[in-house]
């Protein structure tokens, strides 16, 4: 039996209603946008089908090509011609041919040309759109619905466009540059119509080619970075696009986000503050609690209450109120990423005690040295609880802020915090003196090392003396055996 009865699952019959009927029930589970591959091998049985009905004493396949139209001919030239397949000047060209032709005959000839791109496995659409506009394709004009159907999918796919510049594939083989369209072209479609199984055709796919196409590689980092996949030839990808516009915010976010999901620490902290502080948006939010639950989980539950700080710009906003923020603590409070100083500061946050109690917190009692990141606790619990009986830390805090000493994660929370922070006269004469004092404290030390050390140099030096000297008289002893050897 022919392989086209197979296909449409039905006897071969002369019967073109039955024919139609069985394409009809199969169309369906072939759309053309979905598997385009399973739709023409559908749509080519159903013609041979009808052919075979139409003339059932012929076979269709002997039809003899020296009778086909020089246009068609030229058409299939055109389609299979390495060189010019995706040159617009070459379709331009050949549109000119065709142009020659009567009325009459292009009135014939074009929705057979139709049929020939239909049935392409590799065209360039972009190409094609230029014979399409003007053929005047329309899928009003099909014979049937289910032509029109399936035309208006084809026209709709050509309006869209390739993928990426077919011409970028110029000087890679034939082969090649077939399997790299397909393979994008297929993505672009899975993503446009069944996003739930992209991360899956990216597995099935193995090594494959990224063509130096800016439309692709731009398709590519929202593709992968939708997915939270991070790939490291699209950071390189990402970071050329940002060093051609610095000011580009999408090239400095799918920056941070593809480094973020390649896994980059520290490195990319100052870069991530800056695109934060640049760019304010939920995406920003989100590169930055990514990184901190990631590389200093401690620091989490205070870059929440900067995001909160400057989403909830209201005037009666009360920090840790939020239920984003609530819902983030609570998160990162049962994640076990958080030290045991981290645990007793969400804690506290998350249980909010009236301000009274701050004399009795956990973490003005538990006895910690005093670090940047206790100071960030202390004062952030203060904010939160309204009360500021201790401005020590506080202080602290705008010094190394001021002094260049906070890295840029801790300046980013200093200042969202001091935003919710009234400074008076007072206060700021407070500081200075505690600036002062924290300088004198530090040139101390300081004067106390070197003394420390010149002790040890000097110490260090008397005991070199001491061995030159033995080594010394190690050499003489030496010399005077072998002096009274001889004797």
């Amino acid at each position: 039996m022919n392989i086209c009865w197979e296909i449409l699952g039905i006897e071969p019959t002369t019967d073109l209603e039955c024919i139609r009927q069985a394409y009809l029930a199969l169309l369906p589970s072939f759309h053309p946008e979905s598997d385009p591959q399973g739709f023409k091998r559908l749509r080519q049985a159903y013609e041979e089908a009808q052919h075979w009905a139409a003339s059932p004493a012929e076979d269709v396949k002997t039809e003899e090509v020296g009778d086909e139209h020089e246009i068609l001919v030229a058409f299939r030239e055109l389609l299979a011609s390495e060189r010019d397949r995706f040159q617009p000047s070459a379709w331009q060209k050949f549109i000119q041919q065709l142009n020659q032709c009567s009325m009459d005959e292009i009135d014939k000839l074009r929705w057979q040309l139709c049929d020939i791109a239909m049935k392409m496995e590799t065209i360039s659409l972009s190409c094609l759109a230029l014979l399409a506009q003007r053929l005047n394709w329309q899928p009003q004009e099909a014979d049937d619905d289910a032509e029109g159907e399936e035309l208006e999918a084809f026209l709709e796919t050509v309006k869209r466009g390739d993928a990426f510049d077919l011409l970028s594939l110029a000087k890679l083989p034939l082969v090649v540059q077939d399997q790299t369209d397909a393979y994008f072209f297929k993505l672009e479609r899975i993503w446009r119509f069944y996003p739930e199984h992209f991360a899956d055709a990216l597995q099935v796919q193995g090594a494959w080619i990224i063509p130096e196409d800016k439309q692709l590689h731009r398709k590519l980092l929202h593709w992968f970075s939708a997915e939270q996949w991070g790939m490291a030839e699209l950071v390189d990808i990402a970071r050329r696009w940002q060093a051609a516009e610095p000011d580009n915010e999408d090239a400095h976010y799918y920056l941070c986000k593809q480094r973020l999901l390649c896994g980059e620490g520290e490195s990319l902290l100052a870069d991530l503050c800056d695109f934060w502080q640049r760019y304010p948006s939920t995406q920003a939010d989100d590169l930055l609690l990514g990184w901190c639950r990631q590389h200093r989980p401690d620091f989490f539950p205070l870059a929440v209450m900067a995001v909160e700080a400057r989403c909830m710009a209201d005037a009666e906003y009360v920090p840790g109120e939020s239920a984003r923020t609530r819902l983030l603590w609570a998160d990162i409070l049962h994640s076990g990423r958080l030290s045991p100083l981290g645990r007793s500061f969400v804690d506290s946050l998350f249980y909010k005690r009236k301000a009274m109690a701050w004399a009795n917190s956990r973490l003005s009692t538990q006895g910690e040295p005093e670090t940047p990141l206790l100071d960030l606790y202390r004062t952030a619990e203060q904010v939160v609880l309204e009360a500021f009986p201790k401005e020590k830390p506080f202080f602290r805090l705008l010094i190394r802020l001021e002094e260049g000493q906070a890295c840029p994660l801790e300046a980013l929370i200093t200042q969202a915090l001091s935003s919710k922070i009234a400074m008076k006269p007072g206060d700021i004469r407070d500081k200075k003196e505690l600036a002062e004092e924290l300088r004198l404290a530090a040139e101390k030390k300081l004067s106390s090392e070197a003394k420390t050390e010149t002790p040890r140099q000097a110490e260090s030096g008397g005991v070199m003396k001491i061995m030159k000297i033995v080594g010394l008289i190690a050499l003489i002893v030496c010399a005077l055996n072998r002096f009274f050897h001889f004797f």
